[in-house]
Parts: structure tokens; sequence; C-alpha cells
């Protein structure tokens, strides 16, 4: 595969990636499925595996940056897309466990469950910093409570499609084996 076409096949990806996570915002935001399921960090976190932070950073700033446009966004956009870009950049962690399965699915796991705590604590900070609460100890903390029952979803989002997104992704790679486009995407 030449360089420019490994490159295309890369961007073809990402573009699918992204254009499969702002559907489901979209769809998800107007229909009001699961306040909160989000699949960004899925995204972002497979985007990271199998092409590199450059691709997962792009997916994650992507995905929320062109559903925002469609959707809304409130005055705490700053810290969402940080969120989400942080947890882009930190799941290329991930990728050094590629070529061991088990080891990734399971680490996965733990990539879920820290990566939706982390969205939670910058998101619901950046919700008290603009405002919404008082602008004390209390305040804060009224704030993270009343964000406990978006985290139990985003969480329990997370638990299942980050993990089984890495099982999928590591039976592609296995059962196509070296040959394969996928493999050759993931080769330095």
């Amino acid at each position: 595969m030449t360089k420019q076409a490994k490159l295309f096949s890369k961007i073809a990806i990402a573009l699918s990636l992204i254009a499969l996570a702002v559907a489901w915002r979209i769809v998800n935001f107007n229909y009001h499925i699961a306040p909160n399921l989000e699949i960004v960090t899925t995204v972002s976190v497979l985007a990271a595996v199998v092409l590199g932070w450059r691709f997962a950073l792009m997916v994650s700033l992507g995905t929320v940056i062109i559903s925002d446009l469609v959707i809304g966004n409130t005055s705490i956009f700053v810290y969402t897309w940080s969120a989400f870009a942080l947890i882009g950049l930190t799941a290329v962690i991930l990728r050094k466990l590629n070529h061991k399965p088990a080891l990734q699915i399971a680490s996965s796991l733990g990539f879920a469950i820290a990566s939706s705590f982390v969205f939670f604590v910058i998101t619901n900070f950046g919700v008290w910093a603009e405002g919404w609460y008082g602008p004390t100890f209390s305040g804060l903390v009224d704030c993270f409570v009343a964000a406990i029952p978006f985290y139990r979803t985003m969480l329990i989002g997370n638990i299942i499609l980050v993990p089984s997104a890495i099982a999928l992704w590591q039976l592609v790679r296995v059962r196509y084996g070296a040959s394969s486009v996928v493999n050759a995407l993931v080769s330095k």
C-alpha cells in the first residue's frame, strides 16, 4: 500500500467514525433516547488504537464540533470539547496493546471508567465555573450531585461500548492477519 493510499484509508476510517458519532448525537438529541449516552469516547478510542493520536484528536474534536453546530451547545463547550480531546489523546496508551488482545480489551474497560470520570469532572466543573450554580463550594457540590444521573448513563454506556469496540477491533485485526489493510494502517 502506498503512503498516499494509506493516508486516504486512514482519513476514510476517521471520517466514518466521525459520521457515526455525529449521527448518533443528533438522533439521540432529537429523540431523547438516552441523555448523555454518547459514542464520542468509543470512536475516539478506536481512532487512537487503529490510527494514532492525530486521528484520535481529529475524530473527537470533529465529532463534537460538527454535532454541536447542528444541535447547539452552551457556554461549557470549551470544557466539553477539551474533555473529549483529552480522552482521544490519552486513548493512544491502549494502542501499545494492539498485539495483546485480552489485555487491551481489559484495559479498555478501565479506560472507559476513567474517561467517564474525567469527562464528568471537567464538564461539571465547567458548569459551575460558568455560573450555573452558586460560586461557593456548596454550589460546586450541588452541581456535581445534580449531574450524577447523566454520569451514570455515560459510564454504563462507555463500560459496554468501549470494550465491545476494542473486542471487535481485535477480532478484525486477528482474523485478517498481517496482510490486511487494517494491519497495514497500524504498522509503524
